[in-house]
């Protein structure tokens, strides 16, 4: 068989063209990561946004628990509107008994 042999200039071709093939995929490739880090660090503002917004609300909803569950509110309001009323304070008697053995 005979062996085809490439000339120079026909080598230096195929290793230029290979070269400028293989940078612009590396170029393409560089620009979609660039691309995609870019839009994740987006979401990650927009997600720590949300978060202190959540935490806005979740310390306001805590001050509002902490004022509806206050006891002299409770008490007014079981009064007023519910028409409840506090018992007078009884007196308790304990009656101790011997105990018969036997």
């Amino acid at each position: 068989m005979k062996k085809k042999k490439i000339s120079k200039s026909r080598r230096k071709n195929l290793i230029m063209s290979g070269l400028f093939f293989f940078l612009i995929g590396f170029m393409v490739f560089y620009v979609w990561i660039f691309n995609y880090t870019n839009q994740l660090y987006k979401e990650i503002d927009v997600l720590k946004r949300e978060e202190a917004n959540l935490v806005t609300q979740n310390r306001l909803s805590s001050v509002e628990i902490d004022r509806l569950a206050r006891a002299d509110r409770i008490k007014q309001i079981a009064i007023q509107e519910l028409n409840m009323w506090t018992p007078p304070p009884e007196t308790l008697a304990v009656v101790v008994a011997e105990l018969k053995t036997e």
